[in-house]
């Protein structure tokens, strides 16, 4: 992998931009399907919250400061796996 970008002359870090380049030729040189960052830290913050980690550790790896209401709000999308858990709490809860 490229070494990490030197700040500009003034100082200040490299935009994200120069990120994704890098991504996207380390991508292609292991010959993944190249997918924006954006999505792929979507995507794995989404498995480690349904993987039940808590709240609060989805927040720090976030970068977020509330810990983790937000984080669990943007990224925990109920699929049918997760309706069909609460039915069959149901089921065997209330109605068992």
């Amino acid at each position: 992998m490229p070494a990490p970008p030197a700040p500009s002359h003034g100082g200040s870090p490299q935009r994200t931009d120069w990120l994704c380049r890098r991504v996207y030729e380390l991508m292609a040189k292991v010959g993944v399907r190249k997918v924006r960052p954006y999505d792929a830290r979507h995507a794995c913050l989404t498995y480690l919250a349904g993987a039940g980690v808590p709240d609060v550790v989805l927040a720090a790896w976030a970068g977020h400061a509330d810990g983790g209401t937000l984080a669990k709000r943007v990224y925990v999308h109920p699929d049918s796996s997760h309706l069909k858990v609460a039915a069959e709490y149901l089921e065997s809860g209330l109605f068992g």
